[in-house]
């Protein structure tokens, strides 16, 4: 048998995602807007309690709501109709996650200076959208049981 060396390069392949989204999380503190990344599998009550939630809180900050979905505009439809001072919608053209260059220009396109709070509702699926960082400063989840 012949003589080989093992050599282990293990190098993080989100690593360049992951320091734009630190560049956007400091960015959106520095403008005092909070950004959420809200996950949860398909149907399990993500738009429902964003509605919900707004519902108690328009009245107290300036909101805005970014959808993302990979090709749909209904859940944006929906919160458009909540009174929230801004909604967009992002389509992910098949991909099925957001990553921080995403996020960055769906919340440009937006725009925040008016705003406390953004909640970036994303695509409904729980393998994809887990990995990458959006740059939100919090992720919550909703876990749904049928």
């Amino acid at each position: 048998m012949g003589q080989y060396k093992v050599y282990e390069i293990k190098q993080n392949i989100f690593k360049a995602n992951d320091d734009a989204a630190d560049v956007l999380r400091a960015e959106m503190k520095k403008n005092k807007c909070f950004m959420l990344n809200l996950m949860s599998s398909p149907g399990s009550g993500k738009t429902t309690t964003l509605t919900r939630t707004i519902e108690h809180l328009c009245g107290e900050m300036n909101i805005g709501i970014m959808e993302a979905d990979i090709d749909s505009d209904i859940d944006a439809e929906r919160i458009s109709n909540t009174g929230v001072k801004k909604v967009i919608q992002l389509h992910t053209g098949g991909m099925c996650h957001l990553d921080a260059d995403m996020s960055r220009q769906g919340l440009e396109q937006m725009g925040t200076d008016d705003l406390d709070l953004v909640v970036l509702e994303n695509v409904g699926n729980l393998v994809c959208p887990a990995e990458f960082d959006t740059g939100a400063a919090k992720n919550a989840m909703i876990l749904s049981v049928p």
